[in-house]
């Protein structure tokens, strides 16, 4: 309640008092004042605090849902259920967040989550892996070389050099023709979404998103007062002909997608369906922002990016080297055509004013030096390896009635439980067995129950994957032999 005393209300507004109240708060959350997961203040509480009407706090909290900003929960309370970008980076929840939005009333599974054994959870890689030395002697480099100049200000679109290197990296691993003048480099890829719904979206404009999806590209959109639209995924890629039909009602402004290795089902699209969501792009008029959060990371073949299908200049990408790098390093590049540049750059200038040069000089040389390059087929090595055990992990452990498909690359599979069985309350049990995973409810819009969930071999050891997975269909056995009923909100819809 703390908190909620920053909030004054103005009585001779012609704004209504609910709203008032809803903004204060949404404003809060936003700014990571009250996080992912708090409850919030009864209603009672909170109306006798404002000195007014019960029904009004009613109304606020009706349009903070409405808003994807909290979620009721029947005999429990309001819960804040909107992660703010600075505490979002490349991955949705910590497993202590999900615990926290789970449906347990006490602080069992928040204790759980403080012992897991057998993390599949995480999506972000070990730091065990990252290039440490490497990047150590590009530091001292860069210091030695640019003296203080390494430590000022860069320009908004990005430091020259790197944003050469990577138009070369993309001539080289990609054979695509980048023009310099196409690159912004950005603060992660987070910011890169955020930049672009800035600059391409007004209030009320359609977003269309895979179902399900990266939750922080979701919280980017509604912060822009988006109606988001999702379409569900299939194992090659979204469901054509559910797109068509929105596509004749409804058309979008934008179509995020990450059509390589997606977060978070692993799918990859097939090269005709990229082929044919850019001829409707094209037919339809709307642009499509490509998400590469990690096709370096490939097992069989290497993949065809979809920007590399683009005849009609339709795909905005995003790049993000930190998710394979070093994550606390936050760089990305946008490559948008040029007569959008002055958009992009001005919403960037707005977000931060520059990335960090001094980051963005060792990101430079350390592809200019080949160690990019080096660095990921280290990844890759060990990765494949992680991917092969899990495979046969699975193959050997999971009930039949489990359904999961075969990534092509990356570091998440995405299995499916038998109907009416759900994620949340698996992840549940699997906690209590020291087992994370990521429900599926948290990559959908509305976070209803869902029988499918994530499992990431990003943070666990190869070496733990094979009794990880075992404990796992335990406890998935365990579910479906067993019923449970569990309120689900205002519906109490049974979840087993």
């Amino acid at each position: 309640m703390d908190r909620i005393v920053s909030i004054h209300l103005d009585r001779s507004s012609s704004t209504p008092l609910y709203m008032q109240i809803y903004e204060g708060i949404a404003n809060l959350i936003e700014k990571g004042a009250i996080s992912y997961g708090e409850k919030l203040p009864p209603i009672r509480q909170m109306a006798s605090f404002f000195n007014v009407n019960t029904v009004t706090v009613v109304n606020a909290y009706k349009q903070l849902e409405m808003q994807g900003f909290v979620k009721s929960r029947m005999g429990s309370g309001t819960y804040v259920s909107f992660l703010p970008e600075k505490k979002n980076f490349d991955e949705f929840p910590t497993v202590e967040g999900v615990a926290s939005f789970s449906q347990e009333t006490d602080n069992s599974m928040a204790d759980a989550a403080s012992h897991i054994k057998f993390d599949f959870a995480g999506a972000s890689i070990s730091p065990k892996y990252f290039p440490v030395k490497d990047f150590k002697d590009v530091v001292n480099e860069v210091l030695d070389r640019d003296g203080g100049y390494a430590l000022e200000y860069q320009e908004s679109s990005g430091y020259q050099p790197l944003r050469e290197s990577i138009k070369e990296f993309m001539k080289i691993e990609h054979d695509l023709l980048v023009p310099f003048e196409e690159i912004q480099i950005v603060s992660g890829a987070q910011q890169g979404i955020d930049i672009l719904a800035k600059a391409f979206l007004n209030f009320g404009d359609v977003v269309y998103v895979e179902a399900p999806t990266y939750p922080g590209a979701i919280n980017a959109f509604r912060s822009r007062g988006a109606h988001i639209v999702e379409i569900n995924m299939e194992e090659d890629g979204i469901d054509l002909n559910v797109l068509k039909k929105h596509l004749a009602q409804n058309p979008p402004k934008l179509f995020y997608t990450m059509p390589v290795f997606q977060n978070p089902t692993g799918y990859s699209y097939s090269s005709k369906k990229k082929q044919e969501l850019i001829a409707l792009a094209k037919k339809h008029n709307f642009y499509i922002i490509e998400d590469d959060h990690i096709s370096d990371l490939y097992y069989r073949e290497k993949p065809v990016l979809l920007k590399a299908l683009d005849d009609g200049d339709k795909v905005l990408y995003i790049k993000s080297f930190s998710k394979l790098f070093l994550p606390g390093l936050r760089l990305a590049f946008l490559w948008v055509p040029e007569i959008y540049s002055d958009k992009t750059a001005l919403a960037k200038y707005s977000s931060d004013i520059s990335s960090s040069g001094f980051f963005q000089r060792a990101l430079d040389l350390f592809l200019r030096k080949g160690l990019w390059c080096k660095h990921v087929r280290r990844l890759r090595k060990v990765f494949f390896e992680k991917w092969q055990k899990t495979h046969e992990a699975l193959a050997m452990h999971m009930p039949q009635e489990v359904k999961y498909n075969i990534p092509e690359g990356g570091h998440f599979f995405w299995l499916q439980l038998p109907n009416g069985y759900y994620s949340m309350h698996l992840y549940e049990l699997a906690l209590k067995e020291g087992v994370s995973i990521m429900p599926g409810n948290l990559f959908y819009l509305s976070q209803k129950p869902t029988e499918g969930f994530r499992l990431s071999f990003a943070q666990i050891s190869v070496q733990s994957i094979d009794v990880g997975i075992q404990k796992l269909s335990e406890c998935i056995k365990q579910q479906i032999q067993n019923t449970y009923t569990i309120i689900q909100g205002p519906d109490e819809r049974p979840l087993l």
